[in-house]
């Protein structure tokens, strides 16, 4: 699996198992694979302020809650082709953010199993 974080021109940032679609040795595009498109939110009491006197420098840290959503949430594929063009950049996600993506897809994928429609 090749977990990677994807900014689109749109502005949305999706994680997903990425793979190339090639065309004569040329990416003209790609395959997501459980496309997952991710918000963060920042809790009003996460900021704090530290100031080092020895050296004067000053350190922001703050947490970031993250939420999950389906990117195109009423496809019923889990492989989302996507072109090219649309990509502003893939960057490998943080070891947190990969561990909860996959724990995402893990449970929608036994959830999914478990499924039952009824008519």
């Amino acid at each position: 699996m090749t977990v990677k974080l994807v900014m689109l021109k749109s502005g949305e940032d999706v994680v997903a198992d990425v793979k190339e679609i090639k065309s004569n040795e040329e990416v003209i595009g790609y395959y997501f694979e459980d496309p997952l498109i991710i918000k963060l939110e920042q809790p009003d009491d996460s900021t704090l302020l530290t100031e080092n006197n020895e050296s004067s420098i000053k350190q922001y840290l703050s947490k970031v809650n993250v939420t999950f959503y389906p990117w195109i949430p009423l496809s019923k594929d889990k492989t989302i082709p996507c072109s090219a063009d649309w990509v502003v950049t893939i960057v490998e996600p943080i070891d947190q953010l990969k561990f909860q993506y996959q724990e995402q897809v893990n449970e929608r994928n036994k959830n999914y199993q478990n499924s039952t429609v009824i008519n």
